[in-house]
């Protein structure tokens, strides 16, 4: 009995040896990436308003393991520090902070689905930004990849603005989720069909149809929100896109309009990715029809870039004009400037903004 005993023992300290082998396995074959930036933005304001501006620096880092068994792991930090402020409040207020986790979770992938649970980075077309989440992914399907996601906190984690630790999407709002449905089996086509719910604040689904061939792009794009809060009207968005790209000049024309009396509802709470602007103060307000026109051009190493838009709201009127240039000075190292000209309906709201960011990325 006593033999025995040694031999479960030894077989377990085996097991556990071997385990702890590949767990050390699985953290030395990790990944480290991250960067350094340092930005600065200045904004001139009309009328009696204050100009508006500062400069700070910014530190990313983010580690995720190798695989074990089809699990990762994975953490990420940001900490922000802001050197000087055109006036007080220009970059930080009470709900801003200095560092934040923003990446803290574990995920499985296979050939048929993959999971992430905790602290990650969401892309869709309205969930954006970092959630504490659990999301599913499943490429069973062939040509398709659906995904099931909850989240109940966001936080803001940006290099060139002041970060927002995770809060709560909204007092009575205790989670948010998502069904979100890609399939691309004809090719050059993205058909995306979407389902999302706030907890007692809105409910809204809608369509986005992508077609890429080698020289021209469309997009046609529809949603619809249900509101939960009274008195809140329902919103709809619909947004349409035509691209081309000849002799290197990128081209794009688009068209987003929103309801006539809900706007677009609650739809943009949760992240957003129609909004073409910089800035955009309107595209989402009630009755809200926007125009946009884009240039985008490169020679030699440099990105060039203009866009201009008009949104006529409510019997209003504002326009935008953003141009970015981007330079890689090196593989790590790369400069870029954004110009931002706003012109109001109100002039005492015109204003104009220049922004420079310098990053180094490993």
């Amino acid at each position: 009995m006593k033999k025995v005993s040694i031999i479960v023992a030894s077989l377990l300290l085996a097991s556990n040896l071997s385990a702890d082998d590949s767990i050390a396995s699985a953290i030395k074959a990790g990944t480290v990436s991250g960067d350094v930036t340092l930005y600065g933005e200045k904004q001139n304001n009309s009328g009696s308003n204050k100009d508006a501006g500062f400069t700070s620096g910014s530190i990313g880092v983010n580690f995720e393991t190798g695989s074990l068994n089809g699990f990762k792991a994975a953490v990420g930090f940001r900490g922000n520090h802001d050197f000087s402020e055109e006036e007080d409040g220009d970059y930080s207020n009470d709900e801003t902070t200095k560092t934040i986790f923003h990446t803290a979770n574990i995920s499985y992938a296979n050939e048929y689905a993959n999971f992430t649970l905790g602290r990650q980075e969401i892309d869709l077309e309205w969930l954006g930004d970092f959630h504490e989440a659990g999301i599913l992914g499943i490429t069973a399907i062939p040509d398709t990849t659906v995904v099931l996601g909850l989240t109940q906190r966001i936080a803001v984690a940006d290099a060139d603005a002041p970060l927002e630790d995770f809060h709560d999407f909204g007092e009575d709002v205790d989670y948010a989720a998502v069904l979100d449905i890609k399939y691309e089996g004809v090719k050059g086509l993205l058909v995306n069909p979407y389902y999302y719910k706030a907890d007692n604040l809105a409910k809204w689904y809608g369509l986005k149809l992508d077609y890429d061939a080698e020289m021209f792009g469309i997009t046609t794009h529809g949603a619809k929100s249900n509101e939960d809060v009274r008195g809140t009207e329902d919103g709809q968005i619909l947004h349409f896109e035509g691209r081309t790209n000849f002799a290197g000049l990128g081209l794009n024309l688009g068209y987003i309009s929103t309801d006539n009396d809900g706007g677009a509802g609650s739809m943009e709470e949760l992240g957003d990715n129609i909004n073409p602007l910089e800035d955009g103060n309107q595209v989402y307000e009630v009755d809200a029809d926007t125009t946009y026109f884009g240039l985008s051009y490169e020679i030699s190493g440099v990105e060039l870039g203009a866009l201009y838009g008009q949104t006529k709201y409510s019997g209003d009127k504002e326009n935008e004009l953003n141009l970015m240039v981007d330079y890689g000075i090196t593989d790590n190292l790369a400069i870029g400037a954004l110009f931002v000209d706003v012109d109001a309906e109100d002039s005492d709201d015109d204003y104009n903004k220049i922004a420079l960011t310098l990053e180094y990325s490993f």
